[in-house]
Order: C-alpha cells, then structure tokens, then sequence
C-alpha cells in the first residue's frame, strides 16, 4: 500500500472508534477479527514462552464468576472489596463480555480472548488506571507483555488520533491534547515492564487478599493521580485510596 492509503487506512479506524466510542460490540468485533491470525498467533506464543501461562493454557484456568454483592461484603483493604466497589461506581457488570462468539475455549486464542475480557476491569483495579483516559494506560499491560493485537490496534489508533485529530474529524471540545496520550501510554509500557507477567496471574483465588498485599506480589505500584480512578469523586467521597 502506498503511504496514502496507509494513511488514509489509519484515519478509517480512528474515525470508526471514535464514531462508536462506547459500544463495547466494536472493541469485540475488532478481537474477533484478530482470532485466526498471524499477530494473533504471535501473542500466544509469547504466552506459552512463560512457564505460568503455559500452565493456564493446560488447565484452560477461567475460574469463577464475581459477584458484586457478595465481594461487596468482604473487608474495606481486599481486592474483591475494591474490584466491587469500583464496577457499581461506574455501573458496569462483571460479565459485560459477549461470549456467545466463542462457545469453546479449546482453541488456543479463544482462551486468551476470554481471559483477557474476564480480567480486563480487575487489571483496572490493580493497576489504578481509570476507564476514561485510563483505558491506553491499562491495555498497554496487555500490548506489552504479550502482543495482544486488538489492544494493540487500540493503542496505535488512540496515538493517531491525538496526533492526527483531522483525520478522525473529532470536535474541538473531545479533543484530548497529545501530551496526555503519550504519557498514560509510558506509563503502562512502564508499569508492565516492571511488574511480574499478568495473564497467569488468577485473581479469583486473590480476591480476598489485601489489594496492598495484590500489588506488591505483581510489582505493582498503582496510579493514584492524573487518569486514575482514585481520582472519581465518588471514590474520593468513600475514603478509598
């Protein structure tokens, strides 16, 4: 392809994102697109070099599913507690995947599909990383340790846009300024640098740990400040921090 179109390529996605910013369908359609191909065999290969992610490609891990009200009930300090109260803040639900696409996880990539949708808001709450802006920061984890395509994909195009807002025909008022981009973006690579690697980790069975105690096992130093979900007011108004 010629730079042109390659150009003009970028700005289809940006504007496709950014038109249906919010419909979580398009985030799975773009995951779905990726399943039988060469970047996506690529990132499970780079899980399987990792002797605990090999482990959890063998036992096909998903573990249970959450339940808010009940994780609700736990001590003020676990990971369940804060996972809970952070997904009622927001108004989301634990399974906001779709997972009618993949009725099987024997295929290698549909597994790490639904792992990585299943863990997606828990990555949040370790990490600190807001949902709004947050969401570069919190899938460079993903993109960095393993390649995963779709985020990827997501990552590049949100760099596009703050770079190349013209092609995406973003109004001035969402506009986000580029700085703010490649700085939440840094500091994802960053903290998936240093922390220990994510996909084997099995939250389910840490939910009632510390989430201090979560974090310093993963590396972890969370983001308390700029795009992170400390930052909600309702949060804030809770006393978590």
């Amino acid at each position: 392809m010629s730079k042109v179109d390659n150009i003009e390529l970028l700005g289809g996605m940006i504007k496709h994102l950014v038109t249906n910013r919010g419909k979580l369908d398009t985030v799975f359609d773009l995951e779905d697109g990726f399943r039988d191909t060469i970047w996506m065999q690529n990132c499970v290969e780079r899980l399987k070099e990792d002797p605990e992610s090999a482990k959890m490609f063998e036992e096909r891990y998903m573990g249970p599913e959450y339940d808010l009200d009940e994780l609700s009930k736990l001590p003020k300090d676990t990971l369940g507690y804060n996972y809970a109260f952070l997904m009622k803040t927001m108004g989301f639900e634990p399974h906001f995947y779709r997972s009618r696409d993949r009725p099987s996880l024997e295929n290698d990539s549909d597994y790490v599909t639904m792992r990585v949708r299943k863990t997606h808001d828990l990555y949040h709450t370790v990490s600190g990383f807001n949902m709004a802006i947050g969401e570069i920061g919190v899938i460079a984890l993903n993109v960095t340790q393993y390649s995963y395509p779709a985020f990827m994909l997501i990552d590049l195009v949100a760099v596009g846009a703050a770079c190349f807002p013209g092609l995406a025909s973003i109004p001035q008022s969402e506009k986000i300024h580029s700085s703010m981009i490649f700085e939440t973006l840094s500091k994802g690579i960053k903290m998936a640098q240093e922390c220990k690697p994510l996909f084997p980790v099995k939250f389910e069975e840490m939910i009632e740990m510390p989430i201090d105690d979560v974090r310093k096992k993963l590396n972890i130093v969370p983001l308390k400040e700029g795009p992170s979900w400390y930052q909600y007011p309702k949060i804030k108004e809770a006393g978590i921090y």
